[in-house]
């Protein structure tokens, strides 16, 4: 089984299939980061909002861990997926175009046209209001400043929602 040392902890490959018959990487030894992410979304789901970041060197399995994460909870909660890209010139609000395109609604709408950003962010949050959401931003270290701008928002007003931002 190949393995790799990660500080404290260790991570094993272990292939399994899904209910969709994909072939998925099971990972070991990531429970208990897991675990917290379970408890801030039940908190989220039965409170109000959180925000949880997920840190770490690069290839370390950050974004594998929040796959698992989302894999186990995307029959009982709406999932959004939005990745900043490393481009020399990042697309605003990038994150959000891909999630506005895995929902329905007038957030596409808003920002195919020309609303200013204040409208675009209440939209987003008006649709988080709506029912228990994980939404995923992965790699902000490459956004731009207004994926930052309605990060900085929706941080100050999650708590108005049923959402779980998960910042990688």
């Amino acid at each position: 089984m190949p393995s790799e040392t990660y500080g404290v902890w260790q991570a094993v490959d272990v292939w399994t299939t899904d209910s969709y018959n994909l072939l998925v990487m099971e990972l070991l030894e990531r429970e208990s980061y897991l675990a917290a992410l379970e408890t801030v979304l039940a908190e989220a789901i039965s409170d109000s909002g959180r925000v949880a970041f997920v840190s770490g060197e690069a290839g370390i399995g950050k974004t594998a861990l929040v796959e698992q994460f989302a894999r186990r909870h995307r029959n009982n909660v709406r999932l959004l997926w939005g990745a900043c890209d490393a481009l020399f010139t990042p697309r605003p609000l990038g994150p959000l175009y891909d999630m506005a395109a895995q929902m329905q609604g007038e957030l596409l709408a808003r920002l195919n046209s020309d609303s200013n950003r204040a409208a675009i962010f209440s939209t987003v949050l008006v649709e988080l209001q709506r029912q228990a959401t994980i939404v995923v931003v992965e790699d902000v270290h490459w956004a731009d400043e207004a994926t930052l701008d309605l990060i900085k928002f929706l941080g100050r007003r999650i708590q108005r929602t049923h959402a779980l931002l998960v910042i990688t």
